[in-house]
This record gives structure tokens, C-alpha cells and sequence, in this order.
């Protein structure tokens, strides 16, 4: 499913609403699925927004591991979850809009 996606948060915090909306979407192709994390020993169910133009899937964003669907209305969605970045975990909440 093609997407636009905002993440809303950096490093764990919640940007405020005026710098988060000037921050420009990436647009991808959305995947949810389930999968075993080998770092936590358990199946994830993990959303990923892929670049699939050339032929190959390229992460645009780093995925969000134990992804829940907050909300979904009027072709938006708002997902959250945790990403992992340079080793860290930090918790992250995705503004899809679906193209």
C-alpha cells in the first residue's frame, strides 16, 4: 500500500506539532507483518515503509517494532512502536496518510 509517513518523534520525544508538520513525509510502500526479533527471543509484529522503485526493498525509515494501530480515519493511520537507532531503542509514532 503506497503511504506518506511523518514520524512524530525524535529520540523517544514528541516533537512539538509545528516542527513535526515541517518535517517532509517519506512516501513508500507500507508492510506490517510478523517476525521473530532475535535480539528480544520473540515474534514482533513490525511495520516498515519501503522504497520498492528500484526493484529492491530499501528501508526508508528504521521500522517500528511491536507496532500497534492507534487509530485509523478517512485514509490516515497513526502507528507507534519502537525503533532502533545506532543500538538504542527510542519509542516512535508514525502519521501515515494513505496515497
Amino acid at each position: 500500500m503506497k503511504v506518506k509517513v511523518r514520524p512524530l518523534q525524535r529520540q523517544g520525544r514528541l516533537m512539538p506539532r509545528e516542527t513535526a508538520v515541517l518535517v517532509p513525509a517519506r512516501v513508500g510502500a507500507l508492510l506490517v507483518h510478523e517476525e521473530r526479533d532475535h535480539e528480544l527471543g520473540r515474534p514482533v509484529l513490525r511495520a516498515r515503509l519501503l522504497d520498492i522503485s528500484g526493484g529492491t526493498e530499501t528501508d526508508l525509515l528504521p521500522d517500528l517494532s511491536d507496532a500497534r494501530l492507534l487509530w485509523a480515519k478517512n485514509n490516515k493511520l497513526r502507528f507507534s512502536g519502537f525503533e532502533r537507532v545506532e543500538n538504542a531503542s527510542y519509542a516512535q509514532t508514525w502519521e501515515v496518510e494513505v496515497a
